[in-house]
Protein backbone atom coordinates (compact mmCIF):
# COMPACT_ATOMS: atom_id res chain seq x y z
CA UNK A 1 0.00 0.00 0.00
CA UNK A 2 1.44 3.38 -0.99
CA UNK A 3 1.26 6.54 1.27
CA UNK A 4 -0.53 9.49 -0.15
CA UNK A 5 3.14 11.39 -0.13
CA UNK A 6 4.58 8.52 -2.64
CA UNK A 7 3.31 10.38 -5.67
CA UNK A 8 3.91 13.97 -4.78
CA UNK A 9 6.91 14.88 -7.01
CA UNK A 10 8.55 16.86 -3.78
CA UNK A 11 8.35 13.06 -1.94
CA UNK A 12 9.94 10.57 -5.01
CA UNK A 13 12.68 12.27 -6.42
CA UNK A 14 16.27 11.48 -4.86
CA UNK A 15 17.45 15.02 -4.60
CA UNK A 16 15.38 18.01 -3.91
CA UNK A 17 14.37 20.74 -1.46
CA UNK A 18 12.07 18.67 0.97
CA UNK A 19 14.70 15.98 0.93
CA UNK A 20 16.98 18.79 2.08
CA UNK A 21 14.52 19.80 4.76
CA UNK A 22 14.25 16.48 6.10
CA UNK A 23 17.88 15.52 6.33
CA UNK A 24 18.12 19.43 7.97
CA UNK A 25 15.50 18.98 10.40
CA UNK A 26 16.79 15.55 11.23
CA UNK A 27 19.76 16.49 11.77
CA UNK A 28 18.84 19.31 14.46
CA UNK A 29 16.63 16.38 16.12
CA UNK A 30 19.83 14.04 16.27
CA UNK A 31 21.50 16.86 17.79
CA UNK A 32 19.40 17.71 20.62
CA UNK A 33 19.10 14.27 21.36
CA UNK A 34 23.15 13.91 21.95
CA UNK A 35 22.19 17.19 23.74
CA UNK A 36 19.66 15.88 26.06
CA UNK A 37 21.97 12.81 26.56
CA UNK A 38 24.64 14.85 28.06
CA UNK A 39 23.02 16.79 30.10
CA UNK A 40 20.48 14.34 31.89
CA UNK A 41 19.56 13.49 35.38
CA UNK A 42 22.27 11.21 37.05
CA UNK A 43 20.07 8.11 37.44
CA UNK A 44 19.29 8.46 33.57
CA UNK A 45 22.57 6.33 32.24
CA UNK A 46 24.13 7.06 28.62
CA UNK A 47 23.06 3.15 28.32
CA UNK A 48 19.63 3.75 29.94
CA UNK A 49 19.14 6.76 27.85
CA UNK A 50 20.37 4.70 24.56
CA UNK A 51 17.94 1.36 25.70
CA UNK A 52 15.16 3.74 25.95
CA UNK A 53 16.16 5.18 22.71
CA UNK A 54 15.80 2.09 20.76
CA UNK A 55 12.50 0.69 22.45
CA UNK A 56 10.50 3.61 21.56
CA UNK A 57 11.84 4.07 18.00
CA UNK A 58 11.13 0.23 17.63
CA UNK A 59 7.29 0.69 17.65
CA UNK A 60 6.78 3.90 15.76
CA UNK A 61 6.75 2.04 12.71
CA UNK A 62 3.87 -0.50 14.48
CA UNK A 63 1.88 2.68 14.96
CA UNK A 64 2.04 3.70 11.56
CA UNK A 65 1.26 0.13 10.72
CA UNK A 66 -1.92 0.33 12.10
CA UNK A 67 -3.66 3.00 9.69
CA UNK A 68 -4.68 1.79 6.70
CA UNK A 69 -2.31 -1.23 5.97
CA UNK A 70 -2.52 -5.12 5.46
CA UNK A 71 -2.56 -7.13 8.31
CA UNK A 72 0.75 -8.78 6.81
CA UNK A 73 2.61 -5.51 7.07
CA UNK A 74 1.21 -5.06 10.63
CA UNK A 75 2.90 -8.26 11.83
CA UNK A 76 5.95 -7.02 9.79
CA UNK A 77 6.22 -3.99 11.84
CA UNK A 78 5.12 -6.00 15.05
CA UNK A 79 8.07 -8.53 14.58
CA UNK A 80 10.72 -5.95 14.03
CA UNK A 81 9.83 -3.62 17.08
CA UNK A 82 9.69 -7.12 18.90
CA UNK A 83 13.42 -8.17 17.67
CA UNK A 84 14.88 -4.54 18.47
CA UNK A 85 13.23 -4.61 21.92
CA UNK A 86 14.92 -8.09 22.69
CA UNK A 87 18.56 -6.55 21.17
CA UNK A 88 17.75 -3.54 23.44
CA UNK A 89 17.59 -6.08 26.64
CA UNK A 90 20.66 -7.33 25.67
CA UNK A 91 22.31 -4.40 24.86
CA UNK A 92 21.44 -3.14 27.79
CA UNK A 93 21.96 -6.44 30.36
CA UNK A 94 24.84 -7.86 28.08
CA UNK A 95 27.03 -5.22 25.57
CA UNK A 96 26.46 -1.70 25.01
CA UNK A 97 27.09 -1.34 21.69
CA UNK A 98 24.38 -3.28 20.60
CA UNK A 99 22.50 -0.76 21.10
CA UNK A 100 23.99 1.44 19.07
CA UNK A 101 24.16 -0.91 16.65
CA UNK A 102 20.19 -1.40 17.23
CA UNK A 103 19.63 2.42 16.73
CA UNK A 104 21.69 2.04 13.59
CA UNK A 105 19.82 -0.92 12.01
CA UNK A 106 16.51 0.97 12.69
CA UNK A 107 18.41 3.74 10.29
CA UNK A 108 18.37 0.72 7.85
CA UNK A 109 14.65 -0.25 8.37
CA UNK A 110 13.58 3.48 7.70
CA UNK A 111 15.70 3.18 4.17
CA UNK A 112 13.36 0.05 3.23
CA UNK A 113 10.57 2.35 4.02
CA UNK A 114 11.02 5.50 1.79
CA UNK A 115 9.26 5.59 -0.86
CA UNK A 116 7.67 2.21 -0.39
CA UNK A 117 11.17 1.58 -1.71
CA UNK A 118 10.97 -2.38 -0.13
CA UNK A 119 8.27 -2.19 2.80
CA UNK A 120 4.96 -0.71 2.11
CA UNK A 121 4.00 0.60 5.13
CA UNK A 122 1.87 3.48 4.84
CA UNK A 123 4.04 6.45 6.02
CA UNK A 124 4.30 9.97 5.72
CA UNK A 125 7.02 10.82 3.08
CA UNK A 126 8.95 12.50 4.62
CA UNK A 127 9.55 10.18 7.92
CA UNK A 128 11.73 7.62 6.73
CA UNK A 129 15.07 9.98 5.31
CA UNK A 130 14.02 11.83 8.62
CA UNK A 131 14.09 9.13 10.87
CA UNK A 132 17.73 8.08 8.95
CA UNK A 133 19.23 10.64 10.00
CA UNK A 134 18.79 10.96 13.16
CA UNK A 135 19.33 7.00 14.29
CA UNK A 136 22.39 7.01 11.92
CA UNK A 137 24.31 9.94 13.52
CA UNK A 138 22.40 9.17 17.19
CA UNK A 139 23.64 4.88 17.02
CA UNK A 140 27.23 6.77 15.88
CA UNK A 141 27.38 8.82 18.95
CA UNK A 142 26.43 6.05 21.36
CA UNK A 143 28.50 3.64 19.96
CA UNK A 144 31.91 6.45 20.10
CA UNK A 145 30.19 6.70 23.87
CA UNK A 146 30.10 2.94 24.32
CA UNK A 147 33.62 2.55 22.69
CA UNK A 148 35.54 5.09 24.59
CA UNK A 149 33.84 3.68 27.97
CA UNK A 150 34.97 0.35 27.16
CA UNK A 151 38.81 1.57 26.94
CA UNK A 152 38.49 3.52 29.56
CA UNK A 153 37.62 1.02 31.69
CA UNK A 154 39.96 -2.02 30.44
CA UNK A 155 42.56 0.75 31.05
CA UNK A 156 41.76 1.58 34.43
CA UNK A 157 41.79 -2.20 35.28
CA UNK A 158 45.76 -2.20 34.18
Amino acid sequence: MCSEYDTDPAYTSPLNKTSMTETIFGIITAVIIIFISRFKPQYLTQKLFAATILVAIAFIYVGFSLKENQVSIIVLECGFALLLYILAIIGYTKNNSLLAYGIMLHGMWDILHHNSFIVTTNVPGYWPLYCFVIDIIDGIYFLVIFKSQKMTESFDKK
